[in-house]
């Protein structure tokens, strides 16, 4: 996931858990602990150097519940390697104690440095909010293995032939795109292999402009209509980047906009519908019977006596010209 700029200014004036020097170290603590129950026995056995890169990153990570500080910062600290700091991250990341981030690189159009989000942390839930991550803190990453009695060796059949090794996945080229989390299936089948990861942040923008629509028009749109919405504003997204390039937080606006006109387009029309419907209610339902002969009847003649008064002033009409006529000519 990709933050931009304007996210990155708000996180930074976001205001800070601690205020005292006793709340940071307990805080402090509390992250040191959960570092410790992740890596176990293991954590006795690092370097003392890593130890007190790990110390560092809990500590500036109590305030707001994040680090943005480049690997190489603390490596160049600490005297270590970046990989080294990447490792235990990395191992964090895997046990589900932290969510990992990127801020929008200015001088390219990919990832920059990496910011990390303390799971442990209580504001933690604030920018899970904000950015919608999907992860539960209460669950772990590894599932408790179940104890099971093993069979006799002598109840063990052999097969009665081979099945083939499948080399093809082996092959450098088999490589499937996995599945986004947090994007509807349909959206994900179409255009996963064409955005990847990006496309978590698009449907991000979507889900935004939704729930905009939702605050100013005190409205609830249907989960329905926000995946059909989606769909067609990242489909419109595609067929413009074929012509144009674009960088990614282009593509974020671009994609959020398309989406804000559509739901407001959507609510448009659902206001007309329930208009249209109050009128015909409204409306007075009036009755058709059948006329008495004597009545149709009486138009009939009304009808003929229209057009014969008819003919007679077209008669009267010609005879006043050929008059007309009659006397220019004795006159000439």
């Amino acid at each position: 996931m990709l933050i931009f700029n304007d996210d990155f200014a708000r996180m930074q004036d976001y205001k800070s858990y601690t205020k005292a020097k006793n709340e940071q170290k307990q805080m402090k603590y509390k992250l040191l602990e959960m570092v410790e129950s992740v890596f176990e026995d293991s954590f006795a056995r690092l370097k003392p150097e890593t130890r007190n890169a790990i110390d560092m990153i809990c500590f500036l990570a109590t305030d707001k519940g994040f680090v943005y500080a480049k690997d190489t910062y603390f490596a160049k600290e600490h005297n270590i390697s970046a990989r080294t700091i990447r490792r235990v991250m990395k191992t964090l990341e895997d046990a589900g104690k932290i969510v990992k981030a990127h801020r929008s690189s200015s001088k390219h159009n990919g990832r920059g440095a990496a910011v990390y989000f303390f799971v442990d942390h209580p504001c933690f839930t604030h920018w899970q909010q904000y950015f919608g991550f999907d992860v539960q803190a209460d669950v772990q990453a590894e599932s408790t293995e179940i104890p099971c009695e093993s069979k006799d060796e002598g109840a063990k059949k052999v097969s009665t032939y081979y099945l083939p090794n499948n080399y093809i996945k082996d092959h450098f080229m088999y490589k499937t795109i996995p599945f986004i989390k947090g994007v509807p299936k349909l959206i994900n089948h179409t255009f996963k292999h064409i955005f990847k990861e990006a496309l978590k942040d698009f449907y991000l923008r979507i889900r935004m402009a939704s729930q905009k629509i939702c605050q100013s028009g005190s409205i609830t749109l249907s989960k329905k209509d926000i995946h059909s919405v989606a769909y067609e504003s990242i489909h419109v997204l595609f067929t413009y980047i074929k012509t144009r390039s674009m960088s990614f937080e282009e593509q974020c606006k671009l994609v959020y906009q398309i989406a804000l006109n559509k739901f407001n387009d959507l609510v448009k029309i659902e206001d007309k519908n329930d208009d249209s419907e109050s009128i015909t209610l409204s409306r007075k339902m009036v009755r058709k019977e059948m006329l008495p002969e004597w009545f149709q009847e009486q138009q009939e003649k009304e009808k003929t006596t229209d057009t014969e008064v008819d003919l007679c002033r077209e008669e009267t009409e010609e005879e006043e010209i050929a008059r007309m006529k009659a006397i220019l000519a004795h006159y000439a």
